[in-house]
């Protein structure tokens, strides 16, 4: 069973494509979406435990330099089928 979270970011306006694209290159990174209004950016993480993803969520976070303090993790509670 792997791990994932939902991590909404606000980033500088100017430089949301930049952190969008640098955020695509993180391995763990699954999906990284642009969006209108707060939070600007959405990213989905996975990794095969909770202590990785950590690990992937901390990596991500760390290679945005031009993030606001506005940031919210959400931990998905169940990956498995309905």
């Amino acid at each position: 069973m792997s791990a994932r979270a939902y991590v909404l970011l606000d980033i500088v306006n100017t430089r949301v494509r930049e952190a969008a694209g640098t955020l695509r290159n993180v391995r763990g990174v699954k999906t990284v979406d642009i969006l209108e209004g707060s939070p600007n950016l959405v990213i989905v993480v996975q990794a095969r435990n909770r202590q990785r993803l950590a690990e992937v969520a901390n990596e991500a976070l760390a290679s945005v330099e031009s993030m606001t303090e506005n940031m919210q993790l959400l931990p998905a509670r169940n990956n498995g089928g309905i």
